[in-house]
């Protein structure tokens, strides 16, 4: 978002990231990229430092001798693992919203600067507004351009591309004991929160709409079914994420059948282990239980889902984490 605006959040106007031109000053997708990758190295800056400061000040604020107790080395050094007692002393970054990322440079690349389909004042105009008067145009961004989570190479490559990026990026950082920072390609819940704070963006996503879940596909964009889904996990270097990658992955009731339905899923969940897979987490519901649970609370309350590396029963989460779960595309082949 920053990388479209020079750096200005457009919700109040203010500088708060370098300035690296608007959309209507670039001339080609990697001007875009470049913009967007100087953006994330600015910030990733002021995490790194404020990460440094909260360990400097944990080691002397916040002691944890019960996690001392449970981490290699920390009582055989006599040292709490906030005085850096622990074996290996490392910081996490998460990444959140690379799918976003991916869907948005691929809209741009294929709509803005390939077919010429819109001007990039239009399209800034549209996502001011919110797509408002802008629907026909939220269309073709959402379904003429290709979406990560269906086995389409060249959409899957910018979503590669942007987590290589982040994690050799922090691979530059250190903490304050020297130790390396390593990148989660997880996003735990902030898909909500931080979803509810970012505008409107160029793969078609409304302001205020949850960001996708860690590397999983955004809710309902992965549509061609579950292979399709895996080969694009598949493609981003899940070997660079030290601190994991994460991917939710919703199937039908039916594909798990007793029978040959069953050897295939296990043949499938295999297959993408030897592709290089990182973290896979199942569910294992069709979309039509998840709503009669919302309808009906008693009746399934011992309905439990995967949430966001853990797990809930269902009726237990607020609205807008069941909406978010249920509109998450439901596999059936």
């Amino acid at each position: 978002e920053l990388a479209l605006y020079d750096g200005v959040d457009p919700q109040d106007g203010a500088q708060i990231g370098p300035r690296t031109g608007t959309l209507a000053d670039m001339r080609s997708i990697e001007e875009v990229w470049a913009a967007y990758v100087r953006q994330v190295e600015h910030f990733a800056a002021h995490n790194v430092y404020g990460s440094n400061r909260l360990e400097i000040e944990h080691e002397q604020t916040m002691p944890l001798p019960y996690l001392s107790l449970l981490t290699d080395d920390c009582v055989a050094r006599g040292a709490d693992i906030t005085w850096g007692g622990a074996r290996y002393n490392y910081h996490s970054s998460a990444a959140v919203g690379i799918p976003n990322v991916a869907d948005s440079l691929m809209a741009l690349e294929q709509l803005l600067f390939r077919e010429r389909f819109v001007s990039a004042q239009t399209l800034m105009d549209a996502l001011a507004a919110n797509f408002a008067g802008y629907e026909d145009l939220r269309q073709a961004l959402l379904h003429r351009a290709p979406k990560y989570g269906n086995d389409a190479p060249a959409v899957d490559a910018w979503a590669a591309r942007a987590a290589e990026q982040y994690c050799r990026m922090l691979r530059g950082f250190t903490s304050s004991r020297g130790g390396p920072f390593l990148a989660h390609l997880f996003s735990y819940t902030l898909m909500l929160r931080l979803g509810a704070r970012t505008g409107a963006t160029p793969d078609g996503r409304l302001a205020g709409a949850p960001l996708a879940y860690s590397v999983s596909a955004v809710q309902g964009r992965d549509e061609r079914g579950l292979t399709a889904m895996l080969n694009s996990l598949s493609r981003l270097p899940h070997y660079l994420a030290a601190a994991s990658s994460s991917a939710i992955i919703e199937a039908d009731p039916r594909l798990l059948a007793e029978g040959e339905a069953r050897d295939k899923f296990v043949s499938l969940i295999q297959a993408a282990i030897r592709q290089g897979v990182g973290q896979m987490q199942w569910n294992v519901v069709d979309a039509e239980t998840l709503r009669a649970a919302q309808a009906d609370p008693e009746r399934y309350r011992s309905l439990c889902v995967r949430v966001s590396g853990y797990s809930q029963q269902f009726v237990l989460l607020d609205r807008e984490m069941q909406d978010h779960i249920i509109a998450r595309t439901k596999h059936a082949s």
